[in-house]
């Protein structure tokens, strides 16, 4: 590998690490079989392609943070509204949600149980001014539009699995979510935010997402009923790249009337990776993709 300037790559090197990197230049390596590369590098890589391509990836991961975070957002506020319906402790009465997630599995505490005891942890360790107000003022109980204000995205996500089906339904619903009959399809709902949740631990954890493979991914099964998702359902899309969760944010973000994210990550990606020598496909992204990237 031609390195141009050794001063200035020991010195990136000293504050990135060696093995991070070289998870970027390992495909620039000649390869020897099918799962084998050798030590030497392809003929005309260089050390400043590498620090680009690691540079485009940590360009997406703020990205998708960015986007995860507006998710995360508008979700507990539906979550909040839709629960409340039912009043205002509902989170605090097993009836309020899916016997499923509130029943107890012999001697094996329910998801329930454990959610809630993170809930109460987060509350009596919460500094927030709302926090205090009602500890203070009140019995120290909060209104679930309140709990939901100091949720994780885990526990957001572990709590909209955990409502009833009617209260998934009815989020997924407003979201345009919906199966072959139009009604709100709460289990696609749920598939995308458990994705997103691990989605959001790389980025938050800055591991590489380019390339990387997924081991939690979109299901395909119910995307041909979402016209701006029908070519995820297609045989030849892996959803064990980054392609289709990209296209799940876009879509969630367009619901929520913000369209500039996907034009953005089109922008990176379109310019920066192939800059790099690298093939989008490594990436997820299908032949004539172009064609069908939402709200370009």
């Amino acid at each position: 590998m031609a390195v141009d300037d050794p001063a200035a790559a020991a010195e990136l090197l000293s504050v990135v690490g060696y093995y991070r990197l070289s998870g970027y230049w390992y495909p620039y390596r000649r390869q020897l079989g099918q799962r084998q590369r050798a030590d030497q590098f392809i003929g005309g890589t260089n050390f400043s392609t590498v620090v680009r391509l690691y540079d485009a990836d940590r360009r997406l991961k703020l990205q998708v943070l960015d986007a995860v975070e507006r998710v995360e957002i508008a979700l507990r506020v539906m979550i909040g509204f839709t629960l409340g319906k039912r009043g205002a402790y509902a989170h605090l009465d097993r009836a309020n949600l899916d016997g499923q997630f509130t029943q107890a599995n012999g001697a094996r505490r329910s998801r329930y149980d454990d959610w809630i005891a993170k809930v109460l942890d987060a509350q009596r360790r919460s500094s927030e001014d709302f926090v205090v107000h009602f500890q203070t003022k009140y019995d120290g109980r909060l209104p679930v539009w309140v709990v939901t204000e100091i949720l994780d995205f885990g526990s957001t996500a572990h709590l909209y699995r955990g409502l009833k089906a009617a209260d998934r339904t009815a989020i997924a619903r407003e979201l345009d979510i919906v199966d072959g009959l139009g009604h709100g399809n709460g289990h696609t709902l749920g598939n995308w935010l458990r994705v997103l949740n691990y989605v959001r631990n790389i980025c938050a954890h800055h591991s590489r997402l380019w390339n990387r493979h997924m081991v939690n991914k979109i299901g395909a099964r119910q995307l041909a009923t979402i016209p701006e998702l029908r070519h995820l359902s297609a045989p030849e899309v892996s959803h064990h790249r980054i392609y289709s969760t990209l296209c799940v944010l876009a879509f969630l973000l367009h619901r929520m009337g913000e369209d500039d994210w996907a034009s953005e990550v089109r922008e990176l990606v379109t310019v920066e990776i192939p800059a790099c020598g690298r093939s989008l496909s490594e990436m997820g992204f299908p032949a004539r993709w172009e064609e069908c990237w939402p709200w370009m």
